[in-house]
C-alpha cells in the first residue's frame, strides 16, 4: 500500500497532467486540420517527410505549423535551415514559433538543448 505521501504525489501529478491536457486541447481547438508523422522506427525520414509537406502546403496558401517534438534526434531546424534559439513571450511567457515562409511557423523541442545539439540531455520525468 502506497504511503500517504506517495498517494498524494501520485494524484498531484495525474492533476497536472490532466490540466496540461486541457490546456493543449485549448490552444490546440482552433486548428481545422492536424496532419501527424510518424513511425516506431527510426531514420525513416519521418522529419523529411513533415518539413517538406509543410513547405509545399505552405506554398501553395495553407497557413502551417510545424512542431518538432521528436525528444531523440529533432532534426526539423536543420532541415530548413533555422539557428538560434526561439524566443519566448506572447501568453504566460511560452516559447514562439519561429517564422520560416510568410504563411509557416517552426517549433522544435531542439531550441530547448543549449548551445550544443549533438550532447545528451537529461530529461526530467518519464519522456
Amino acid at each position: 500500500m502506497p504511503k500517504k505521501s506517495e498517494k498524494f504525489d501520485t494524484e498531484s501529478s495525474q492533476a497536472q497532467m490532466e490540466k496540461q491536457n486541457i490546456e493543449i486541447m485549448e490552444t490546440l481547438r482552433h486548428i481545422k486540420n492536424k496532419i501527424m508523422v510518424m513511425s516506431g522506427k527510426g531514420g525513416v525520414g519521418k522529419s523529411s517527410v513533415a518539413a517538406y509537406l509543410s513547405v509545399a502546403l505552405a506554398k501553395r496558401g495553407y497557413l502551417v505549423g510545424l512542431m518538432d517534438v521528436d525528444l531523440h534526434g529533432p532534426s526539423i531546424p536543420r532541415i530548413l535551415g533555422l539557428s538560434g534559439n526561439l524566443g519566448f513571450g506572447g501568453r504566460e511567457g511560452k516559447m514562439l514559433p519561429v517564422k520560416y515562409l510568410p504563411n509557416m511557423e517552426v517549433i522544435s523541442i531542439e531550441t530547448l538543448l543549449g548551445e550544443n545539439k549533438d550532447t545528451a540531455t537529461i530529461w526530467r520525468g518519464p519522456l
